[in-house]
């Protein structure tokens, strides 16, 4: 009975298993997708940074617009345009209003680059900013991850060299580039970046050698076949058309020329 339900046992694990994997991918796929373009989805400012934005400008264009009237007023006293008295009472009322406006401005200002700072996100200005970066590394390395897995499961060797350098190469660039995004400071250190291009550089000349490699084999291999092609001929097509027609004699001794250049040839 046991035996009778194994098949079926086997068959409802490997549909399980395929399930698995394919929701497996599809989340990566879907996650990965959502990385690269999430940032699309979000606005250039929060609202708490447009709130103290607008808070801050509109006391400080205040401030500036009773600092302009003030000294249109004394520019217009100078020219004689207004009395003293004139002036005295835009003394007293501008000037106090300005020193006013200037110590809400200055809080506001505060406030307004508090709320800048509370919105950064590992150094770069806003989270849009930030995916906006982190997007097409993240894409990079499971791009590379990808062909690690395509190397594994390729069969024909030239294509599984290729496969592993671009692979690498993906990997490299995509985790130097997360790296850097979640990095603390402005910018990695300089040797990073030369190493980065260095690495690069020994990887492309390892791409470049595997290809000349393989077309150099292909020609060894078509070599090869044009002198097996040729030694048929001489051994079994020349035989049965021409060395059957002639002599015992002759076709003994050339069995034993031909046999005799095949050892030669077996022996370099």
């Amino acid at each position: 009975m046991l035996k009778l339900l194994e098949p079926e046992t086997k068959a409802k694990v490997s549909n399980a298993i395929k399930i698995v994997k394919i929701l497996f991918t599809t989340i990566i796929i879907i996650g990965v997708f959502i990385i690269a373009f999430i940032g699309v989805y979000f606005p250039k400012k929060s609202k708490a940074v447009i709130k103290a934005e607008n808070s801050y400008f509109k006391i400080d264009d205040e401030r500036k617009t009773a600092d302009a009237n003030l000294k249109i007023c004394l520019s217009e006293y100078n020219k004689g345009q207004i009395t003293k008295n004139y002036l005295d009472s835009e003394l007293t009322y501008q000037i106090p209003l300005i020193l006013k406006l200037e110590k809400e401005s200055e809080v506001l200002k505060k406030k307004y680059k508090k709320s800048l700072r509370l919105d950064k996100v590992f150094g770069f200005r806003n989270i849009k900013i930030f995916f906006g970066h982190l997007g097409m590394p993240v894409t990079t390395v499971f791009l590379g991850l990808y062909l690690l897995i395509l190397f594994l499961k390729e069969e024909d060797f030239f294509w599984r060299r290729i496969t592993l350098a671009f692979s690498i190469s993906g990997l490299i660039t995509g985790l130097f580039y997360v790296t850097w995004v979640f990095y603390p400071k402005p910018d990695l250190p300089q040797n990073l970046y030369i190493l980065l291009l260095f690495s690069l550089a020994i990887l492309g000349t390892i791409i470049a050698f595997i290809i000349g490699k393989y077309f150099y084999a292909l020609s060894q291999i078509d070599l090869k076949l044009k002198i097996q092609n040729l030694l048929s001929f001489i051994t079994l097509d020349v035989k049965k058309k021409y060395i059957n027609k002639l002599p015992k004699q002759d076709h003994k001794e050339y069995i034993n020329d031909y046999l005799g250049e095949i050892k030669k040839l077996s022996q370099k």
